[in-house]
Formats: structure tokens, C-alpha cells, sequence
């Protein structure tokens, strides 16, 4: 079973989650929207809106555990925890 976390929705498209991943080659923590493919470094991004397209960027990432997002500047912000068996 799959545990992904997500972070409330996008603030640019206000419809996609903010899923929380771990670029690979820096061990940083982001959140990427699952529906415009926008991407936030810190909590304060997504409020400001200063995200990037994540399609852009060249790296490799994978759905963020919550020992990595403990060790994050997400820690402290508000994290939802969804496993497959929840979607429908």
C-alpha cells in the first residue's frame, strides 16, 4: 500500500492536491499539483503563488515519506495523509 501526502490544493489552479515529493538527487521536499503540474519549494510559495512548472524541471522524484517531510520545511505545515485504498 502506497502512503502519499498531500498539503491542501494548488493555489493556482484551486483544483488539483498539492502532493508532497522528494527530488532524488537533493533529498528536498516539494509539493507538485496533480492537475496543473505546478510546483512549490515552501509552505510560503504556495501562499505566494511563487511555484514553477514541474514539467520543466529535469530531475527525478518520487511521492515523499513522512520521515523526509518531518525533516522538512513541511514539517509544520498541515499534511494530509491518503493511501490507495482511499481513492475512488
Amino acid at each position: 500500500m502506497l502512503r502519499r501526502y498531500h498539503a491542501g490544493n494548488c493555489t493556482s489552479c484551486r483544483q488539483g492536491r498539492l502532493f508532497l515529493f522528494r527530488n532524488l538527487a537533493t533529498d528536498d521536499i516539494y509539493a507538485h499539483c496533480e492537475e496543473c503540474e505546478w510546483g512549490y519549494v515552501t509552505p510560503a510559495d504556495v501562499e505566494a503563488k511563487g511555484g514553477f512548472l514541474t514539467l520543466l524541471e529535469e530531475f527525478d522524484a518520487e511521492y515523499a515519506q513522512s520521515d523526509a517531510i518531518s525533516r522538512s520545511v513541511w514539517a509544520n505545515y498541515t499534511v494530509v495523509a491518503v493511501d490507495d485504498q482511499d481513492e475512488t
